[in-house]
């Protein structure tokens, strides 16, 4: 929770107060039963009950779609959540709206933070995140809607007897402004299925999860594997973990920070069903692709946010890198970190950053200097992925 929402410039508005957590299980409330009870393993006995989720919704001048993401998450089968709507100073109504839907519903297991300075997705979501103590969160942009059993079947995937991932992602579709299906999956997940790549082989598990398919994805597979940030769950200790010291630094693709990140620690698991619907619409920053067809991804990072997020990561990934060791095997972490950032960026980070020596001071040798320079004298679209510009 947060030690002092003033001086971090976060305000609480309104009265609903979060309802307190029972001592002897997760946050319950009877307008949203969960229909979920049969996750816990039959004859458990009383000691064990299922974790509490927390939601955050960032919202920048949504006042035409964030009621509706509102009453998205109060709709949802699982109703061991606590709900936090962010607004990062929005310049039109939204932050009223937002009351207004807060003091209809009544429901006291959402609340309002504003920030009083714009600071931009990551920092936003952050400030959620800060505000809550659940051991599984997942954000929802303040456009787009979860469909009522998105909670309950991503809680599911992460208490699956079968395998474990850091981060679960599953599918959407597209709409419009107005809600008008658009297609009925999101053209980034079906093109990151590493069932599609014949390099992915051997590194990914598919598992029977009732009426859906998961596929577990190991960390050591690289590439965009996921759908966009209402489509995920993490685990917060991952959160903790990962998150980068300094949020303003990412203003938007934040979830393309948390996802790589998330991955390359423990690993993705993807819900090949349709949980929620994403928006396409004019204000839309990211997603300005007009064409939905084949093999036609919706948008594409900016060059500079891209740098940002990959900068961002390294620095982090090499801060961490020593305390995890015992987890997670040195040179699987440098593995991951050269494929995401690339060997060029491998070498600058080595270069530039005096903590990258832990995973590449016996990377970063002469000879592999010298056998970058050579590739590079080929055209671009003969060279190795990994030595391709990123």
């Amino acid at each position: 929770m947060l030690d002092d929402q003033h001086a971090s410039g976060l305000t609480v508005i309104g009265t609903v107060e979060p309802a307190p957590r029972p001592a002897n299980g997760p946050l319950r409330d009877a307008r949203a039963p969960m229909d979920g009870a049969d996750i816990l393993p039959a004859n458990s006995g009383s000691h064990l009950h299922l974790p509490l989720v927390s939601v955050t919704i960032p919202c920048f001048n949504q006042e035409a779609f964030i009621e509706a993401a509102i009453r998205s998450v109060a709709a949802q089968s699982y109703g061991a959540f606590e709900c936090v709507v962010v607004d990062d100073m929005s310049t039109d109504d939204s932050r009223s709206r937002i009351q207004a839907c807060l003091d209809e519903m009544g429901d006291s297991r959402f609340r309002l933070l504003t920030q009083s300075v714009n600071r931009g997705q990551m920092a936003t979501m952050m400030a959620g995140l800060d505000a809550t103590d659940a051991p599984l969160a997942a954000f929802l942009d303040g456009d787009d809607v979860w469909h009522p059993r998105f909670l309950e079947c991503h809680v599911r995937t992460h208490l699956s007897p079968v395998c474990t991932a850091a981060m679960s992602s599953s599918d959407q579709l597209l709409m419009d402004s107005s809600g008008v299906m658009l297609a009925g999956s999101y053209p980034n997940f079906r093109l990151g299925d590493p069932r599609r790549s014949a390099r992915a082989t051997g590194k990914y598990k598919e598992v029977e999860h009732g009426a859906a398919k998961l596929v577990f994805v190991d960390r050591e597979v690289s590439g965009w594997l996921w759908s966009s940030t209402s489509g995920m769950m993490f685990r917060r200790d991952v959160l903790s973990i990962i998150r980068v010291p300094d949020p303003d630094r990412i203003r938007m693709c934040a979830d393309e920070y948390l996802a790589f990140a998330a991955h390359m620690l423990g690993g993705s698991v993807r819900i090949e069903q349709v949980l929620g619907s994403y928006r396409l619409h004019p204000k839309n920053g990211w997603a300005d692709g007009r064409i939905i067809g084949s093999n036609a991804p919706l948008g594409a990072t900016r060059p500079d946010t891209g740098k940002a997020i990959r900068e961002a990561l390294a620095d982090r990934w090499c801060a961490i890198a020593p305390g995890l060791e015992h987890m997670v095997p040195r040179v699987a972490m440098r593995r991951s970190l050269v494929a995401f950032i690339g060997w060029q960026a491998a070498f600058d980070l080595s270069d530039r950053n005096p903590q990258a020596a832990f995973l590449l001071h016996d990377w970063a040798t002469p000879a592999r200097r010298l056998w970058l320079r050579l590739v590079r004298l080929l055209p671009s679209r003969l060279r190795p992925k990994h030595f391709r510009s990123r």
